[in-house]
């Protein structure tokens, strides 16, 4: 019997149990009202039936039909409903609600009960690191410990670090944003279950079209939007997660004291959160995303609540940096790699220190007379320099004095005077030079004097006195 989509209207007769064959019974996308009867359980050939898109109520009967798939058996038992309970239909493949959106019902999820669970087993996790830290300091200890200390490792820009403070007042600031953490990651993870009798988050992924007796999937999302919801995670969540493990597993090292304790519970909140965040992201997602577009803006979103507590310290940082400054050296004195760790420490170890350090000593030692040496070099090459300089400042000063000899004698020197103050300068520059060119410069008397006057005279910037006429030469021109 298939009469879907007819516009029929009244309610179902109870004598359809009497139809022992029947295989079909397809009614959807009518005004059908009414209760359905519980005769209908007595049709035990029954393969397919469709109640959906009516305004049917109450309690549909247990039937388990032959074959049967997801489109076997539909009804109107999803939310939002037309009424206040939807239909009761405990044996339906999927269930509608009042939009025409359906969703099979084998995809019930109670999100909740599983976010216990998870919490659970990463609290034993954790403790399981604990014991093993306790029990292997000396050996897997030194594998896993990084130098940084406990503040590097719960964050300096989290209000996390609060935890390792003494001060009540940055531990309420830091509870406050953990249970606010919490609350919202709680509300998302509640949102995304699947309850068919109660009005959640979850948007239903398939459509049971008018023209099909088949329900189409309706979910676009695909491998490119887990992948980068896959790496968006890692990227946010997986250093948190890392440094809360440092911290729990460095926590032994403080011995029983309650520094131990502040470790162990900053540690344990890291961890906590960081799971919280990757579960409720996952569980969010699979039950409000249909697409890659809104798969990536729902996990930038709960990511966003993953950072409230950077955002916190973020703020106090602007609000109040005085105190902010104050409280973060008071952790940093208390719980650097230098204060009192109550581990005791091996002798071996010392020994390496100390022979460590003498080689850097020797090492530099050796440095310092290299350079010593070079020191010296240079010195000795500066003094050859000095001495130098001197050699040629005498000569040029003897050059001079030639120079300006010369210069005073030009205007009343005879030829022979000339050839005699020649003779002195061609004797000077064979010295001074060494070579024979120099007869060449001072072979004209008057062309080598001149030449050699006004080399010294660029090179010393003298000026000559200005030349005056000689008696002789006014007495030839009258």
């Amino acid at each position: 019997v298939d009469m879907h989509d007819n516009d029929l209207k009244g309610s179902i007769p109870s004598e359809i149990g009497h139809l022992f064959n029947l295989t079909s019974f397809v009614v959807s996308f009518n005004e059908i009202t009414g209760t359905f009867p519980t005769e209908i359980a007595m049709l035990s050939n029954l393969e397919l039936l469709h109640l959906h898109d009516n305004r049917l109520q109450g309690f549909v009967p247990r039937l388990t039909l032959k074959g049967q798939t997801k489109s076997s058996f539909i009804a109107d038992c999803g939310s939002p409903s037309d009424f206040d309970f939807p239909l009761d239909c405990p044996d339906c493949t999927m269930c509608c609600n009042s939009q025409q959106e359906c969703d099979v019902t084998s995809a019930t999820k109670r999100f909740g009960m599983w976010a216990a669970v998870l919490m659970g087993s990463v609290f034993g996790f954790l403790c399981l690191v604990v014991v093993a830290s306790w029990l292997q300091k000396e050996g897997l200890y030194q594998c896993f410990s990084s130098k940084s200390d406990a503040y590097d490792a719960v964050g300096k820009d989290s209000v996390y670090c609060f935890f390792l403070s003494n001060s009540i007042t940055a531990w309420v600031l830091a509870i406050v944003v953990l249970v606010a953490q919490v609350i919202c990651f709680f509300q998302y993870i509640d949102g995304a279950s699947l309850v068919f009798d109660s009005d959640k988050d979850w948007v239903y992924r398939y459509v049971c079209p008018r023209n099909s007796l088949d329900c189409r999937f309706t979910s676009d999302v695909g491998g490119f939007g887990w992948v980068f919801f896959a790496i968006f995670l890692v990227v946010h969540l997986l250093s948190d997660f890392v440094n809360g493990l440092k911290l729990i597993w460095n926590a032994p090292r403080y011995g029983l004291s309650w520094k131990t304790c502040q470790c162990l519970f900053g540690g344990l909140c890291l961890c906590s959160i960081s799971a919280l965040a990757l579960y409720s992201s996952v569980v969010y997602n699979v039950a409000i995303s249909r697409s890659n577009l809104e798969l990536i803006f729902n996990t930038v979103i709960l990511l966003f609540v993953n950072e409230l507590d950077e955002k916190m310290h973020s703020c106090l940082e602007t609000i109040s940096p005085t105190w902010l400054e104050m409280t973060s050296d008071n952790i940093k004195t208390t719980f650097s790699n230098n204060s009192d760790s109550g581990e005791e420490i091996d002798g071996e170890e010392i020994k390496g220190a100390i022979l460590e350090h003498r080689g850097r000593i020797v090492e530099l030692e050796e440095g310092i007379e290299v350079y010593k040496v070079n020191v010296t070099t240079l010195e000795d090459e500066l003094n050859t320099l000095k001495e130098s300089i001197v050699l040629q400042r005498e000569e040029y000063n003897k050059l001079f004095e030639i120079v300006q000899i010369i210069y005073q004698s030009s205007n009343t020197f005879t030829i022979h005077e000339g050839e005699e103050k020649t003779g002195q300068a061609k004797s000077f520059m064979k010295q001074r030079v060494g070579k024979e060119e120099t007869n060449k410069n001072i072979s004209d008397p008057a062309r080598g004097i001149n030449k050699e006057a006004e080399t010294c005279t660029e090179k010393f910037n003298i000026h000559p006195p200005k030349r005056t006429k000689s008696k002789r030469s006014r007495n030839r021109r009258m």
